[in-house]
C-alpha cells in the first residue's frame, strides 16, 4: 500500500521512458530480495530510481544504505520529500547522475526497473551492464519477457559472471503518459529477474 503511493514524475520524459513502477510489482521484487537475504543490512543501489519506489521500499525493509541514482533532478526532489515523510532519509543518499555512467563501490545489491529500450534501443542492457559491474552480490531487475530479450540478458549475465533466474512473470499496466501514446493503458509482459554473482550462487 505504501509503495502504491509513490509520487508521479513532475515532467515525464519520453526519451527516459519514465513511469512509476506500480506498487504490486515493486513490492514483489523487493519481497523476493528480502526473503533471499539481499535487502536487510545490505548496501543497495537503485539505478534510474525516479521518484524512489524501490529506494523507499529497500529502506523500509531494513537496508543499511541505499543509493537513489537518477539523471532527473526534479524527480529526485519529489523522491527526497517522500523519503522525509517516512523518516528514512538518513539511510538514503540521493545522487543526480546518469545511471548508465555511474561508477560506485561498496554496493552489494542493485534493484531497478530500467527503461525497456522502446525509445532508445538497448537501454535496458546498458542499465543491466552497469548493475552487473557494480553489484558485489546480486541484481534484481524488471525486463520485457520474450525469447530474444531473454537470450541477450542471459548472455550478458554469463559474460559478467552471474547466473540468471526469472523469479516471476506478470503483466504490468503502463498508463498513457506521453503525447505519442494512443491507448489509455499499455499492457507489457515482464519478468522479475534475479542475477547472482557466481561466488554467491
Amino acid at each position: 500500500m505504501i509503495l502504491s503511493q509513490a509520487p508521479p514524475f513532475p515532467h515525464p520524459r519520453r526519451d527516459l521512458e519514465q513511469y512509476v513502477t506500480d506498487g504490486d510489482t515493486a513490492s514483489e521484487l523487493l519481497w523476493y530480495a528480502f526473503m533471499l537475504n539481499d535487502i536487510e543490512n545490505r548496501s543497495i543501489a537503485d539505478l534510474g530510481c525516479g521518484t524512489g519506489v524501490f529506494s523507499l521500499g529497500s529502506a523500509l525493509l531494513g537496508a543499511d544504505r541505499v543509493l537513489c541514482i537518477d539523471i532527473d533532478h526534479d524527480a529526485l526532489q519529489r523522491a527526497k520529500h517522500w523519503f522525509l515523510s517516512f523518516g528514512v532519509d538518513r539511510v538514503i543518499d540521493i545522487v543526480c547522475e546518469d545511471a548508465t555512467k555511474i561508477a560506485v563501490r561498496g554496493v552489494e545489491v542493485v534493484v531497478m526497473n530500467p527503461p525497456f529500450g522502446v525509445h532508445k534501443r538497448g537501454a535496458d542492457l546498458r542499465f543491466l551492464d552497469v548493475a552487473l559491474r557494480i553489484a558485489e552480490r546480486a541484481v534484481y531487475s524488471i525486463h520485457k519477457l520474450n525469447p530474444e530479450s531473454h537470450r541477450l540478458i542471459e548472455s550478458l549475465a554469463k559474460a559478467r559472471g552471474f547466473s540468471c533466474t526469472v523469479l516471476s512473470q506478470r503483466t504490468i499496466m503502463i498508463p498513457c503518459v506521453f503525447e505519442t501514446h494512443t491507448r489509455k493503458v499499455y499492457r507489457v509482459r515482464i519478468g522479475i529477474y534475479r542475477f547472482v554473482r557466481s561466488e554467491h550462487g
